[in-house]
């Protein structure tokens, strides 16, 4: 009778180890997919407030600087902590004016990184009235957590934009200009300047 207790149980043992291996690496994947979902959430979630943060601060200034840019991109280290972003951020700050006819032209562009994003002006149309501008805020964002390399989940690429109103003028100015090409932008939102560099009224802007 003991004996027989004794090989159903070690039966019943064998049986659930069984049971468990077969189940484990369902499990694992599992696993290491729910935590790769929340990973990946909250990198996109620090990088959108990254971008939201950086068009409402640099929306409030009157006249801005190439330093102060600088200064936006090196404080995505602190605002994006769940990567590395050496290699994998690229952002691009661009001041847009609207022409008497209402069409955007780009007044001004600076860029970090390594790969700015293009964009096409005619997603400007209709945010500004004749002699007022926007700044527009973008980044690219490569990631790709440690989980990603070991189930081969690839990188999440996101790259978005958002546009703020200057605050407290009508065009903000970048080292002092504001307009590359040193334009006559007048409150009528006449410019003198022919465009720049691939960049025409509405079109498409180059990287």
């Amino acid at each position: 009778m003991v004996r027989g207790i004794s090989s159903f149980r070690d039966g019943t043992r064998g049986v659930a180890a069984l049971e468990f291996a077969l189940i484990a690496p369902i499990l694992a994947v599992l696993i290491y997919g729910l935590t790769e979902m929340t990973l990946r959430f909250r990198a996109a979630d620090e990088y959108q407030r990254y971008l939201q943060q950086a068009g409402d601060y640099l929306s409030r200034e009157d006249e801005l600087f190439s330093s102060d840019i600088d200064e936006i991109y090196a404080a995505s280290s602190q605002m994006i902590r769940s990567a590395s972003l050496t290699g994998n951020l690229h952002l691009d700050v661009s001041s847009i004016g609207f022409k008497t006819d209402g069409s955007p032209e780009l007044l001004w562009r600076r860029h970090r990184g390594d790969m700015p994003p293009g964009f096409d002006l005619s997603e400007a149309e209709g945010l500004g009235a004749p002699g007022e501008s926007v700044l527009r805020v973008s980044a690219r964002f490569s990631y790709e957590s440690p989980i990603s390399q070991i189930i081969g989940a690839g990188r999440m690429n996101l790259d978005d934009a958002v546009y703020y109103r200057p605050r407290v003028t009508r065009l903000i100015a970048i080292d002092g200009e504001i307009h590359d090409d040193g334009a006559d932008w007048v409150n009528d939102g006449d410019s003198t300047a022919a465009p720049t560099n691939g960049e025409d009224a509405v079109g498409t802007v180059e990287p």
